[in-house]
Protein backbone atom coordinates (compact mmCIF):
# COMPACT_ATOMS: atom_id res chain seq x y z
CA UNK A 1 0.00 0.00 0.00
CA UNK A 2 2.81 2.34 0.82
CA UNK A 3 4.48 1.45 -2.45
CA UNK A 4 1.29 2.27 -4.37
CA UNK A 5 0.97 5.63 -2.62
CA UNK A 6 4.61 6.42 -3.38
CA UNK A 7 4.13 5.59 -7.05
CA UNK A 8 1.00 7.71 -7.21
CA UNK A 9 2.92 10.60 -5.64
CA UNK A 10 5.67 10.33 -8.26
CA UNK A 11 3.11 10.23 -11.08
CA UNK A 12 1.45 13.38 -9.74
CA UNK A 13 4.80 15.18 -9.66
CA UNK A 14 5.54 14.15 -13.23
CA UNK A 15 2.16 15.40 -14.44
CA UNK A 16 2.73 18.73 -12.67
CA UNK A 17 6.17 19.05 -14.27
CA UNK A 18 4.75 18.30 -17.71
CA UNK A 19 2.00 20.85 -17.29
CA UNK A 20 4.51 23.46 -16.12
CA UNK A 21 6.70 22.85 -19.16
CA UNK A 22 3.72 23.26 -21.48
CA UNK A 23 2.50 26.36 -19.68
CA UNK A 24 5.90 28.09 -19.62
CA UNK A 25 5.84 29.30 -23.27
CA UNK A 26 2.23 30.44 -22.82
CA UNK A 27 3.18 32.38 -19.71
CA UNK A 28 6.19 33.83 -21.53
CA UNK A 29 3.96 34.92 -24.43
CA UNK A 30 1.50 36.43 -21.97
CA UNK A 31 4.38 38.34 -20.37
CA UNK A 32 5.45 39.68 -23.77
CA UNK A 33 1.89 40.75 -24.59
CA UNK A 34 1.59 42.43 -21.21
CA UNK A 35 4.91 44.27 -21.74
CA UNK A 36 3.79 45.42 -25.18
CA UNK A 37 0.46 46.62 -23.83
CA UNK A 38 2.24 48.48 -21.04
CA UNK A 39 4.57 50.13 -23.56
CA UNK A 40 1.61 51.18 -25.71
CA UNK A 41 -0.19 52.58 -22.69
CA UNK A 42 2.99 54.37 -21.67
CA UNK A 43 3.37 56.05 -25.07
CA UNK A 44 -0.32 56.95 -25.02
CA UNK A 45 0.19 58.79 -21.75
CA UNK A 46 3.33 60.45 -23.11
CA UNK A 47 1.45 61.66 -26.17
CA UNK A 48 -1.17 63.30 -24.00
CA UNK A 49 1.56 65.02 -21.99
CA UNK A 50 3.90 66.11 -24.80
CA UNK A 51 1.71 66.80 -27.84
CA UNK A 52 0.45 70.16 -26.44
CA UNK A 53 4.10 71.31 -26.47
CA UNK A 54 4.49 70.44 -30.17
CA UNK A 55 3.38 73.00 -32.77
CA UNK A 56 2.66 73.18 -36.48
CA UNK A 57 4.99 75.60 -38.28
CA UNK A 58 3.63 77.13 -41.52
CA UNK A 59 6.11 79.12 -43.60
CA UNK A 60 5.74 81.47 -46.56
CA UNK A 61 8.81 82.01 -48.75
CA UNK A 62 9.49 84.09 -51.82
CA UNK A 63 9.24 81.65 -54.71
CA UNK A 64 12.47 82.66 -56.36
CA UNK A 65 14.34 81.98 -53.12
CA UNK A 66 13.36 78.34 -52.87
CA UNK A 67 15.30 75.50 -54.43
CA UNK A 68 15.92 71.80 -54.33
CA UNK A 69 18.15 70.66 -51.49
CA UNK A 70 18.65 67.48 -49.52
CA UNK A 71 16.27 68.63 -46.74
CA UNK A 72 13.03 66.71 -46.39
CA UNK A 73 10.69 69.71 -46.50
CA UNK A 74 12.22 71.83 -49.31
CA UNK A 75 10.01 70.77 -52.20
CA UNK A 76 6.90 71.80 -54.09
CA UNK A 77 3.87 69.92 -52.75
CA UNK A 78 0.14 70.30 -53.55
CA UNK A 79 -0.84 71.14 -49.98
CA UNK A 80 -3.96 72.97 -51.09
CA UNK A 81 -5.24 69.96 -53.03
CA UNK A 82 -4.80 67.56 -50.12
CA UNK A 83 -5.58 69.97 -47.28
CA UNK A 84 -8.09 72.64 -48.38
CA UNK A 85 -7.65 74.64 -45.15
CA UNK A 86 -3.86 74.87 -45.47
CA UNK A 87 -3.72 78.50 -46.64
CA UNK A 88 -5.88 79.69 -43.72
CA UNK A 89 -2.67 79.86 -41.72
CA UNK A 90 -1.71 82.88 -43.81
CA UNK A 91 -4.97 84.83 -43.51
CA UNK A 92 -5.12 88.14 -41.68
CA UNK A 93 -7.37 88.78 -38.70
CA UNK A 94 -10.24 89.82 -40.95
CA UNK A 95 -10.11 86.49 -42.74
CA UNK A 96 -9.04 87.92 -46.11
CA UNK A 97 -6.20 85.98 -47.61
CA UNK A 98 -2.87 87.77 -47.52
CA UNK A 99 -2.27 86.68 -51.09
CA UNK A 100 -5.13 88.96 -52.28
CA UNK A 101 -3.56 91.93 -50.50
CA UNK A 102 -0.15 91.65 -52.11
CA UNK A 103 0.85 94.11 -54.79
CA UNK A 104 1.61 92.79 -58.27
CA UNK A 105 5.21 93.90 -57.88
CA UNK A 106 5.75 91.75 -54.77
CA UNK A 107 7.27 88.29 -55.19
CA UNK A 108 5.00 85.29 -55.52
CA UNK A 109 4.96 83.18 -52.38
CA UNK A 110 5.23 79.47 -51.96
CA UNK A 111 4.26 77.63 -48.81
CA UNK A 112 5.84 74.92 -46.72
CA UNK A 113 5.43 73.43 -43.29
CA UNK A 114 7.22 71.65 -40.52
CA UNK A 115 7.12 71.12 -36.79
CA UNK A 116 8.45 72.85 -33.70
CA UNK A 117 8.29 72.42 -29.93
CA UNK A 118 8.11 74.59 -26.83
CA UNK A 119 11.54 75.15 -25.29
CA UNK A 120 10.91 77.34 -22.24
CA UNK A 121 8.39 79.35 -20.22
CA UNK A 122 9.04 82.40 -22.42
CA UNK A 123 7.35 80.60 -25.32
CA UNK A 124 10.40 80.08 -27.55
CA UNK A 125 9.88 77.47 -30.24
CA UNK A 126 12.70 75.26 -31.55
CA UNK A 127 12.60 73.91 -35.11
CA UNK A 128 14.96 73.08 -37.97
CA UNK A 129 16.83 75.85 -39.74
CA UNK A 130 15.86 74.40 -43.11
CA UNK A 131 12.17 74.71 -42.19
CA UNK A 132 12.30 78.50 -41.70
CA UNK A 133 15.26 79.45 -43.91
CA UNK A 134 14.43 82.44 -46.18
CA UNK A 135 10.95 82.72 -44.65
CA UNK A 136 9.07 86.01 -45.13
CA UNK A 137 6.24 84.99 -42.82
CA UNK A 138 5.91 82.31 -40.14
CA UNK A 139 2.75 81.16 -38.39
CA UNK A 140 2.65 78.57 -35.64
CA UNK A 141 -0.45 76.62 -34.63
CA UNK A 142 -0.78 75.04 -31.21
CA UNK A 143 -2.35 71.61 -30.78
CA UNK A 144 -5.74 73.16 -29.93
CA UNK A 145 -5.79 75.20 -33.16
CA UNK A 146 -4.78 78.58 -31.71
CA UNK A 147 -2.48 80.47 -34.11
CA UNK A 148 0.28 83.00 -33.53
CA UNK A 149 2.76 84.86 -35.72
CA UNK A 150 6.42 84.13 -35.07
CA UNK A 151 9.81 85.40 -36.12
CA UNK A 152 13.30 83.90 -36.20
CA UNK A 153 15.56 85.17 -33.40
CA UNK A 154 18.44 82.76 -33.94
CA UNK A 155 19.54 80.18 -36.46
CA UNK A 156 22.51 77.88 -36.96
CA UNK A 157 22.74 76.23 -40.40
CA UNK A 158 25.63 74.00 -39.28
CA UNK A 159 23.44 72.20 -36.73
CA UNK A 160 20.19 72.78 -38.67
CA UNK A 161 18.55 74.39 -35.64
CA UNK A 162 16.57 77.61 -35.28
CA UNK A 163 14.60 79.37 -32.53
CA UNK A 164 11.36 81.31 -33.01
CA UNK A 165 9.94 84.05 -30.81
CA UNK A 166 6.13 83.96 -30.76
CA UNK A 167 3.86 87.00 -30.61
CA UNK A 168 1.76 86.74 -27.43
CA UNK A 169 2.71 83.08 -26.74
CA UNK A 170 -0.01 80.88 -25.32
CA UNK A 171 0.18 80.46 -21.56
CA UNK A 172 -0.23 77.34 -19.47
CA UNK A 173 1.88 75.05 -21.63
CA UNK A 174 4.71 72.93 -20.28
CA UNK A 175 8.08 73.07 -22.08
CA UNK A 176 9.55 69.75 -23.14
CA UNK A 177 12.09 67.96 -20.97
CA UNK A 178 15.41 67.38 -22.69
CA UNK A 179 17.08 63.98 -22.26
CA UNK A 180 20.64 62.68 -22.52
CA UNK A 181 21.37 61.45 -26.04
CA UNK A 182 24.71 60.02 -24.86
CA UNK A 183 22.80 57.43 -22.82
CA UNK A 184 21.00 55.97 -25.85
CA UNK A 185 21.55 52.45 -27.11
CA UNK A 186 20.38 50.78 -30.32
CA UNK A 187 17.13 48.99 -29.55
CA UNK A 188 15.83 51.62 -27.12
CA UNK A 189 12.19 52.54 -27.67
CA UNK A 190 11.58 55.88 -29.37
CA UNK A 191 8.64 57.84 -30.72
CA UNK A 192 8.37 60.87 -33.01
CA UNK A 193 5.67 63.53 -32.69
CA UNK A 194 5.17 65.97 -35.53
CA UNK A 195 3.10 66.98 -38.54
CA UNK A 196 4.01 64.63 -41.43
CA UNK A 197 2.38 65.60 -44.73
CA UNK A 198 0.33 68.21 -42.87
CA UNK A 199 -1.26 65.62 -40.56
CA UNK A 200 -0.97 67.49 -37.28
CA UNK A 201 -0.26 65.82 -33.97
CA UNK A 202 0.97 62.52 -35.41
CA UNK A 203 2.95 60.08 -33.26
CA UNK A 204 4.96 57.23 -34.76
CA UNK A 205 6.70 54.60 -32.68
CA UNK A 206 9.88 52.58 -33.21
CA UNK A 207 13.34 52.06 -31.82
CA UNK A 208 16.75 53.64 -31.97
CA UNK A 209 18.13 51.71 -34.93
CA UNK A 210 21.67 53.17 -34.99
CA UNK A 211 23.83 55.83 -33.36
CA UNK A 212 26.84 57.90 -34.36
CA UNK A 213 25.67 58.75 -37.88
CA UNK A 214 27.04 61.89 -39.56
CA UNK A 215 24.84 64.12 -41.69
CA UNK A 216 26.16 66.67 -44.17
CA UNK A 217 24.65 70.15 -43.92
CA UNK A 218 26.56 72.23 -46.48
CA UNK A 219 29.89 73.38 -47.80
CA UNK A 220 32.70 74.89 -45.81
CA UNK A 221 36.12 76.28 -46.67
CA UNK A 222 37.61 72.79 -46.53
CA UNK A 223 34.52 70.89 -47.63
CA UNK A 224 31.19 70.01 -46.07
CA UNK A 225 30.54 70.27 -42.35
CA UNK A 226 28.48 67.53 -40.75
CA UNK A 227 26.21 67.15 -37.77
CA UNK A 228 27.87 64.47 -35.62
CA UNK A 229 26.33 61.71 -33.50
CA UNK A 230 23.06 61.86 -35.44
CA UNK A 231 20.41 59.42 -34.19
CA UNK A 232 18.86 56.94 -36.62
CA UNK A 233 15.38 55.61 -35.92
CA UNK A 234 12.87 53.37 -37.65
CA UNK A 235 9.95 55.41 -36.30
CA UNK A 236 8.13 56.58 -39.45
CA UNK A 237 9.44 60.00 -40.60
CA UNK A 238 7.93 61.92 -43.53
CA UNK A 239 8.00 65.47 -44.95
CA UNK A 240 6.57 67.77 -42.28
CA UNK A 241 8.19 65.92 -39.36
CA UNK A 242 11.20 68.25 -39.55
CA UNK A 243 11.70 70.14 -36.29
CA UNK A 244 9.58 67.72 -34.31
CA UNK A 245 10.60 65.73 -31.25
CA UNK A 246 12.02 62.25 -30.89
CA UNK A 247 11.27 61.07 -27.36
CA UNK A 248 12.29 58.11 -25.22
CA UNK A 249 10.07 55.92 -23.04
CA UNK A 250 10.41 58.46 -20.20
CA UNK A 251 8.98 61.26 -22.31
CA UNK A 252 12.30 63.09 -22.63
CA UNK A 253 13.30 64.69 -25.93
CA UNK A 254 16.38 62.80 -27.11
CA UNK A 255 16.54 64.34 -30.58
CA UNK A 256 15.10 66.87 -33.03
CA UNK A 257 13.83 65.17 -36.18
CA UNK A 258 15.56 66.52 -39.28
CA UNK A 259 15.54 64.14 -42.27
CA UNK A 260 15.00 60.66 -43.64
CA UNK A 261 16.54 58.49 -46.35
CA UNK A 262 14.32 56.99 -49.03
CA UNK A 263 14.39 56.19 -52.73
CA UNK A 264 10.65 56.90 -52.96
CA UNK A 265 10.71 60.17 -50.96
CA UNK A 266 8.46 58.65 -48.33
CA UNK A 267 9.23 56.90 -45.07
CA UNK A 268 11.48 53.87 -45.48
CA UNK A 269 12.25 53.30 -41.83
CA UNK A 270 15.46 55.36 -41.85
CA UNK A 271 14.90 58.66 -40.09
CA UNK A 272 17.46 61.00 -38.53
CA UNK A 273 17.39 63.27 -35.50
CA UNK A 274 19.82 65.86 -34.15
CA UNK A 275 21.07 64.56 -30.76
CA UNK A 276 19.62 66.30 -27.71
CA UNK A 277 23.05 66.98 -26.20
CA UNK A 278 23.95 69.12 -29.23
CA UNK A 279 20.56 70.83 -29.08
CA UNK A 280 21.15 71.71 -25.41
CA UNK A 281 24.42 73.42 -26.37
CA UNK A 282 23.13 75.33 -29.39
CA UNK A 283 19.65 76.56 -28.47
CA UNK A 284 20.52 78.68 -25.39
CA UNK A 285 23.13 80.52 -27.47
CA UNK A 286 20.62 81.10 -30.28
CA UNK A 287 18.20 82.61 -27.77
CA UNK A 288 20.83 84.82 -26.15
CA UNK A 289 23.07 85.72 -29.08
CA UNK A 290 21.15 84.78 -32.23
CA UNK A 291 23.96 82.44 -33.29
CA UNK A 292 26.11 79.57 -32.10
CA UNK A 293 29.87 79.35 -32.56
CA UNK A 294 31.15 75.84 -33.10
CA UNK A 295 34.62 74.88 -31.81
CA UNK A 296 36.97 74.41 -34.76
CA UNK A 297 40.35 72.80 -35.43
CA UNK A 298 40.80 73.59 -39.11
CA UNK A 299 41.87 70.46 -40.95
CA UNK A 300 40.28 67.89 -43.24
CA UNK A 301 41.10 64.27 -43.71
CA UNK A 302 39.99 60.70 -44.29
CA UNK A 303 39.62 57.62 -42.15
CA UNK A 304 42.47 55.13 -42.49
CA UNK A 305 41.60 52.00 -44.45
CA UNK A 306 43.46 48.76 -45.17
CA UNK A 307 44.48 50.11 -48.60
CA UNK A 308 45.83 53.35 -47.13
CA UNK A 309 47.58 51.41 -44.37
CA UNK A 310 49.26 49.22 -46.96
CA UNK A 311 50.33 52.26 -48.98
CA UNK A 312 51.80 53.92 -45.88
CA UNK A 313 53.33 50.68 -44.60
CA UNK A 314 51.27 50.80 -41.42
CA UNK A 315 49.81 47.91 -39.46
CA UNK A 316 46.84 46.45 -41.35
CA UNK A 317 44.45 47.29 -38.47
CA UNK A 318 45.76 50.79 -37.70
CA UNK A 319 42.90 53.22 -37.04
CA UNK A 320 42.91 57.00 -37.14
CA UNK A 321 42.16 60.18 -39.09
CA UNK A 322 44.61 60.71 -41.95
CA UNK A 323 45.07 64.48 -42.40
CA UNK A 324 44.95 65.68 -46.01
CA UNK A 325 44.94 69.48 -45.64
CA UNK A 326 45.27 72.16 -42.97
CA UNK A 327 43.57 75.56 -43.23
CA UNK A 328 45.99 78.46 -43.10
CA UNK A 329 45.73 80.41 -39.85
CA UNK A 330 43.60 77.77 -38.17
CA UNK A 331 44.28 76.30 -34.71
CA UNK A 332 45.71 73.20 -36.39
CA UNK A 333 48.03 75.34 -38.51
CA UNK A 334 49.22 77.32 -35.49
CA UNK A 335 49.85 74.11 -33.53
CA UNK A 336 51.95 72.62 -36.33
CA UNK A 337 49.61 69.86 -37.50
CA UNK A 338 50.81 68.66 -40.90
CA UNK A 339 48.75 67.97 -44.00
CA UNK A 340 49.76 65.78 -46.91
CA UNK A 341 52.46 67.04 -49.26
CA UNK A 342 53.03 64.19 -51.72
CA UNK A 343 50.55 62.62 -54.13
CA UNK A 344 50.28 58.82 -54.26
CA UNK A 345 47.76 56.69 -56.15
CA UNK A 346 45.79 54.38 -53.89
CA UNK A 347 43.91 52.74 -56.75
CA UNK A 348 43.37 53.48 -60.42
CA UNK A 349 42.17 57.06 -60.78
CA UNK A 350 42.14 57.69 -57.03
CA UNK A 351 45.04 59.37 -55.26
CA UNK A 352 45.68 60.78 -51.81
CA UNK A 353 48.20 63.19 -50.35
CA UNK A 354 50.63 61.39 -48.06
CA UNK A 355 53.02 62.79 -45.50
CA UNK A 356 50.31 64.23 -43.25
CA UNK A 357 49.76 63.50 -39.57
CA UNK A 358 47.58 60.64 -38.41
CA UNK A 359 45.37 61.51 -35.43
CA UNK A 360 44.79 58.45 -33.23
CA UNK A 361 43.38 60.10 -30.07
CA UNK A 362 41.76 63.35 -29.02
CA UNK A 363 42.08 63.97 -25.27
CA UNK A 364 42.64 60.22 -24.73
CA UNK A 365 39.51 59.36 -26.75
CA UNK A 366 40.25 56.86 -29.53
CA UNK A 367 39.84 58.20 -33.07
CA UNK A 368 38.82 55.94 -35.96
CA UNK A 369 38.18 58.74 -38.45
CA UNK A 370 37.19 62.39 -38.89
CA UNK A 371 33.67 61.75 -37.60
CA UNK A 372 35.04 60.83 -34.18
CA UNK A 373 36.95 64.12 -33.97
CA UNK A 374 33.91 66.17 -35.03
CA UNK A 375 31.67 64.33 -32.58
CA UNK A 376 34.08 64.87 -29.69
CA UNK A 377 34.44 68.58 -30.43
CA UNK A 378 30.68 69.00 -30.67
CA UNK A 379 29.78 67.21 -27.45
CA UNK A 380 32.71 67.96 -25.17
CA UNK A 381 34.44 71.23 -26.04
CA UNK A 382 33.93 74.97 -26.33
CA UNK A 383 35.79 77.79 -28.04
CA UNK A 384 38.99 78.58 -26.16
CA UNK A 385 39.43 75.06 -24.78
CA UNK A 386 42.86 73.47 -25.15
CA UNK A 387 42.83 69.89 -26.39
CA UNK A 388 45.55 67.31 -26.91
CA UNK A 389 45.86 65.36 -30.15
CA UNK A 390 47.83 62.12 -30.11
CA UNK A 391 49.62 62.07 -33.44
CA UNK A 392 51.46 59.45 -35.47
CA UNK A 393 54.08 61.30 -37.56
CA UNK A 394 56.83 59.63 -39.61
CA UNK A 395 56.54 56.47 -37.51
CA UNK A 396 56.81 58.32 -34.19
CA UNK A 397 54.09 59.11 -31.65
CA UNK A 398 53.72 62.56 -30.10
CA UNK A 399 51.16 64.78 -28.37
CA UNK A 400 50.18 68.14 -29.84
CA UNK A 401 48.26 70.73 -27.80
CA UNK A 402 46.08 73.29 -29.55
CA UNK A 403 43.50 75.88 -28.56
CA UNK A 404 40.14 75.72 -30.32
CA UNK A 405 38.81 78.74 -32.21
CA UNK A 406 35.36 79.54 -33.61
CA UNK A 407 34.44 77.81 -36.84
CA UNK A 408 33.98 80.33 -39.67
CA UNK A 409 30.27 80.98 -40.13
CA UNK A 410 28.53 80.42 -43.50
CA UNK A 411 28.99 84.05 -44.56
CA UNK A 412 32.70 83.97 -43.70
CA UNK A 413 33.12 80.67 -45.55
CA UNK A 414 31.38 82.07 -48.63
CA UNK A 415 33.63 85.14 -48.54
CA UNK A 416 36.72 82.95 -48.16
CA UNK A 417 35.68 80.80 -51.11
CA UNK A 418 35.05 83.88 -53.26
CA UNK A 419 38.41 85.38 -52.31
CA UNK A 420 40.17 82.11 -53.08
CA UNK A 421 38.53 81.94 -56.51
CA UNK A 422 39.65 85.50 -57.32
CA UNK A 423 43.22 85.04 -56.09
CA UNK A 424 44.04 81.67 -57.60
CA UNK A 425 44.98 81.42 -61.25
CA UNK A 426 43.99 78.27 -63.17
CA UNK A 427 47.66 77.40 -63.58
CA UNK A 428 48.05 77.14 -59.85
CA UNK A 429 45.56 74.26 -59.73
CA UNK A 430 47.02 70.77 -59.70
CA UNK A 431 45.41 67.49 -60.55
CA UNK A 432 42.09 66.87 -62.24
CA UNK A 433 38.61 67.72 -61.00
CA UNK A 434 36.92 64.75 -59.37
CA UNK A 435 33.40 63.86 -58.32
CA UNK A 436 34.51 60.80 -56.38
CA UNK A 437 32.20 58.28 -58.04
CA UNK A 438 32.52 55.19 -60.19
CA UNK A 439 30.09 55.37 -63.13
CA UNK A 440 28.88 53.27 -66.04
CA UNK A 441 26.58 53.54 -69.04
CA UNK A 442 22.83 53.13 -68.69
CA UNK A 443 21.93 49.81 -70.27
CA UNK A 444 18.48 48.39 -70.94
CA UNK A 445 18.89 45.99 -68.02
CA UNK A 446 19.89 48.84 -65.69
CA UNK A 447 16.89 50.92 -66.76
CA UNK A 448 14.68 47.90 -66.19
CA UNK A 449 16.16 47.24 -62.74
CA UNK A 450 15.66 50.89 -61.75
CA UNK A 451 12.17 50.98 -63.30
CA UNK A 452 13.10 53.96 -65.49
CA UNK A 453 11.73 54.81 -68.96
CA UNK A 454 13.73 53.26 -71.79
CA UNK A 455 14.53 56.71 -73.25
CA UNK A 456 16.22 57.90 -70.01
CA UNK A 457 19.63 59.46 -70.70
CA UNK A 458 22.50 59.76 -68.24
CA UNK A 459 25.05 57.66 -66.37
CA UNK A 460 24.70 55.24 -63.48
CA UNK A 461 26.53 55.76 -60.20
CA UNK A 462 27.96 52.34 -59.35
CA UNK A 463 29.63 53.39 -56.10
CA UNK A 464 30.66 56.51 -54.18
CA UNK A 465 34.16 56.98 -52.75
CA UNK A 466 34.18 57.63 -49.02
CA UNK A 467 34.81 61.28 -48.03
CA UNK A 468 34.67 62.39 -51.69
CA UNK A 469 32.86 65.44 -53.07
CA UNK A 470 29.96 63.24 -54.14
CA UNK A 471 29.75 61.52 -50.74
CA UNK A 472 29.76 64.87 -48.94
CA UNK A 473 26.95 66.13 -51.18
CA UNK A 474 24.78 63.07 -50.60
CA UNK A 475 25.16 61.27 -53.95
CA UNK A 476 24.31 57.59 -53.56
CA UNK A 477 24.83 54.29 -55.34
CA UNK A 478 22.23 53.70 -58.11
CA UNK A 479 21.65 57.43 -58.62
CA UNK A 480 21.41 58.37 -62.31
CA UNK A 481 23.25 61.58 -63.22
CA UNK A 482 21.37 63.31 -66.04
CA UNK A 483 23.03 66.74 -66.09
CA UNK A 484 26.27 68.37 -64.94
CA UNK A 485 25.98 72.05 -64.03
CA UNK A 486 22.93 72.44 -66.26
CA UNK A 487 24.38 70.54 -69.25
CA UNK A 488 22.57 67.30 -70.06
CA UNK A 489 24.78 64.21 -70.34
CA UNK A 490 23.82 60.99 -72.07
CA UNK A 491 26.87 58.85 -71.37
CA UNK A 492 30.12 58.42 -69.48
CA UNK A 493 32.25 60.21 -72.08
CA UNK A 494 29.99 63.27 -72.07
CA UNK A 495 30.01 63.50 -68.27
CA UNK A 496 33.79 63.20 -68.10
CA UNK A 497 34.09 65.84 -70.80
CA UNK A 498 31.97 68.28 -68.81
CA UNK A 499 33.89 67.60 -65.60
CA UNK A 500 37.20 68.30 -67.36
CA UNK A 501 35.97 71.77 -68.32
CA UNK A 502 36.15 72.72 -64.64
CA UNK A 503 38.82 73.01 -61.96
CA UNK A 504 39.15 71.39 -58.55
CA UNK A 505 37.40 73.52 -55.96
CA UNK A 506 34.69 74.86 -58.27
CA UNK A 507 31.07 74.63 -57.16
CA UNK A 508 28.81 72.73 -59.55
CA UNK A 509 25.33 71.21 -59.62
CA UNK A 510 24.51 67.58 -60.37
CA UNK A 511 21.00 66.72 -61.55
CA UNK A 512 20.14 63.22 -60.41
CA UNK A 513 17.26 60.78 -60.78
CA UNK A 514 16.70 58.88 -57.54
CA UNK A 515 13.70 56.57 -57.55
CA UNK A 516 10.87 58.57 -59.04
CA UNK A 517 12.31 61.96 -58.07
CA UNK A 518 14.69 64.32 -59.88
CA UNK A 519 16.92 66.26 -57.47
CA UNK A 520 19.76 68.79 -57.68
CA UNK A 521 22.90 68.49 -55.54
CA UNK A 522 25.45 71.26 -55.05
CA UNK A 523 29.04 70.15 -54.48
CA UNK A 524 32.62 71.34 -54.62
CA UNK A 525 34.71 69.39 -57.11
CA UNK A 526 37.53 67.45 -55.49
CA UNK A 527 41.08 67.00 -56.73
CA UNK A 528 41.91 63.58 -58.11
CA UNK A 529 45.38 63.97 -56.60
CA UNK A 530 44.07 64.64 -53.11
CA UNK A 531 41.56 61.92 -52.63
Amino acid sequence: MKRTNKLSYILVLMVIAMLASVAAPVLADDAKVEAINEAKASFSDLYEAINPSVVYVAVAKAKEQTGVTYNIDDFEFPWGDLFPDFEKYFQDEGGKEKQEQEQESEPELTYGSGTGFLWDDEGHIVTNNHVIEDAVEITITYSDGIQRKAEVIGADPDSDLAVLAVEDPKEGLTPVTMGDSAALKPGDLAAAIGNPLGQTGTMTQGIISALGRSYSVGGGVDGNYTIPDVIQTDASINPGNSGGVLINADGEVIGVVMAFSSYSYSSAGIGYAIPSNLVKRVVPSLIENGEYQHPWIGFSGNALSPKINELLELDHDQRGAFIQSVTAGSPADKAGIRGGDEDMEIEKGVSIKVGGDIITKINDRDVKGMDDIIAYLSSNTSIGDTITLHVLRDGEELDVDLTLAARPNPAERAAANAAAEEEEEPAAETGKPSLGVYISELTDSVLDDLDLPEDTKGVLVNSVIEDSAAADAGIEENDVITAFDGVEVSGVAELKGEIEKHLPGERVTLTVIRGDETKDFRLTLGNSLSR
